[in-house]
């Protein structure tokens, strides 16, 4: 029985879950907010097309437990091709983007009569509208249409308790991301309305404004883009117009906003050209770790688990990270000939590890230690030299 009534779940719960955040606060920068004003900032581009690419362009592999263990089976059709317009890279891709600007992604699913899926295709979250029914059920429209729940799968960013709607990034951080579009904007003013000329001609002298026509003519023909000597006579003063201290702090401040809009996607500043990151790593190998750990699990997480839900049971998707851990080929050489040689693992493996054809006789265990027989399932790898063994008649 539910712990609610139904005159109570309305009244209790439906007003606030069908807010799309619990965000009180305002945009204090006079710009527009949306997810397209967002994207002109080369920041938050760059930020969502990292994360939407790197998803997207990561293998995913479909596995099945038998035994306790994972076994890789065949992806299913509508996640290798998921519709006749969206390509499997595009599905990922606009997932990611769907979550990272507006907090929600929405995919329409495509059923047979027999409930089997034939395709999914991604909605835009402008177009779809999600209400509660009760603390438990939910409601969704696609362009005034009625999509049943379980045709409608929804992935979330950051949800609130008994949230419909995951909070927007671009909604929550409207200030940060409004401060860094109006100095875009004030710049984008200074120098293409050209308010502030490059230099001044002075004189103590009163001329006309002919005089002061023709001076200024005869300056702009005589010197630019030519760099000839000025000869200046009657008191005549050629001053530059230089970049002022304010200029100069709104350039450093447009630096900082860079690093404040990478760490609302939580992207290390280096990946996206940002000035003052001083993070260095050991090798490509740590990088790749850093950011697979720190800023691509949460996303591949729950992309995992959205996926896996549509599959039978005991199945799950998986998306395969490997090519962002792989070490230097020196490295991986080392390490494939130092597993093969301990009987860790067989020649075939270590070629299927770096996208190569096994070879006949190829997944036999070898240690490579002198008059040590081969290693097999049947016959373990013995310990090696100065390891004691405990022999069992004692």
């Amino acid at each position: 029985m539910s712990m609610f009534r139904k005159s109570e779940t309305r009244e209790k719960l439906q007003a606030p879950l069908l807010g799309a955040t619990y965000s009180l606060t305002s945009n204090y920068s006079g710009e527009s907010i949306t997810d397209s004003s967002a994207l002109q900032l080369s920041t938050v581009m760059a930020c969502v097309g990292l994360l939407a690419d790197s998803v997207a362009s990561l293998p995913v592999k479909v596995y099945k437990t038998v035994d306790g263990k994972p076994v890789e089976i065949a992806p299913p059709l509508w996640l290798e091709n998921p519709a006749p317009t969206v390509t499997k890279y595009e599905l990922m891709h606009q997932t990611v983007v769907s979550m990272a600007l507006q907090g929600n992604a929405y995919l329409v699913l495509d059923r047979s009569n027999g409930g089997e899926i034939m395709s999914i295709t991604p909605c835009h979250p402008n177009f779809v509208t999600v209400y509660a029914l009760d603390y438990k059920t939910r409601q969704y429209t696609v362009s005034l249409q009625t999509v049943d729940p379980y045709n409608m799968l929804h992935l979330r960013w950051w949800t609130p308790p008994q949230a419909v709607r995951g909070l927007s990034p671009i909604d929550e951080q409207s200030t940060t991301i409004g401060l860094s579009l109006a100095m875009n904007r004030h710049l984008a003013q200074f120098y293409g309305e050209g308010g502030t000329p490059s230099s001044v001609l002075e004189t103590d002298s009163d001329i006309t404004p002919n005089q002061a026509q023709a001076l200024r003519d005869s300056w702009t023909t005589s010197h630019n883009r030519h760099r000839r000597p000025a000869v200046l006579t009657n008191g005549l003063r050629w001053k530059p117009v230089t970049t002022s201290a304010s200029d100069m702090e709104l350039n450093a401040t447009r630096d900082a906003q860079v690093n404040e809009i990478a760490r609302i996607f939580r992207i290390p500043s280096y990946l996206i050209n940002a000035k003052g990151d001083g993070q260095t790593y050991q090798n490509n190998e740590s990088a790749g770790m850093h950011f697979v750990t720190w800023t691509l699990l949460p996303w591949l997480t729950r992309l995992e688990n959205a996926f896996s839900s549509l599959l039978g049971k005991g199945e799950f998707v998986k998306f395969d990270t490997e090519g962002f851990l792989r070490a230097d080929t020196l490295t991986r050489f080392k390490s494939h000939q130092v597993a093969i040689m301990t009987g860790f693992r067989t020649p075939n493996e270590a070629r299927q590890s770096e996208g190569l054809q096994p070879y006949d006789g190829g997944d036999e265990f070898v240690m490579a230690l002198p008059g040590a027989p081969m290693a097999s399932p049947s016959n373990p790898a013995i310990p090696p030299v100065g390891v004691d063994t405990v022999s069992e008649d004692f």
